[in-house]
């Protein structure tokens, strides 16, 4: 019986890929001869990995503040999330947010946005 190994299956995937790239994309013009070859053999051109993503729970936050009266959050921010909002709130401090996906990067920004719309707009 045989185990599940990611690394080999992902070695598979890519190899089918690029055979399949091989196989459908033939080229008879003298111009594009060879492009799709040194595409598909330049180490991580066509694909990266695997890599192996782990969901990590995310800081709530202390659920404390009214950031923004006006556009209510309809939500309990993460800490990170928390941290931008207070920086790009009231005193707009440039802000650089760095965490994983799904986390609410977005919303970060675009929350203050909204706010500082809405009291542009009053």
């Amino acid at each position: 019986m045989y185990g599940f190994y990611p690394s080999i299956i992902a070695h598979q995937l890519q190899q089918a890929v690029k055979d399949y790239l091989r196989l459908s994309f033939s080229t008879t013009t003298p111009f594009f001869a060879g492009m799709l070859e040194r595409f598909i053999d330049t180490p991580d051109q066509l694909s990266k990995g695997p890599y192996l993503s782990i969901k990590l729970p995310f800081s709530k936050g202390n659920d404390q503040a009214d950031f923004f009266p006006d556009v209510p959050l309809g939500f309990t921010p993460h800490l990170h999330q928390e941290v931008a909002f207070q920086r790009i709130g009231a005193d707009f401090k440039s802000t650089l947010v760095a965490t994983g996906t799904g986390s609410g990067k977005t919303e970060c920004f675009q929350i203050p946005t909204l706010n500082y719309c809405y009291q542009q707009s009053a």
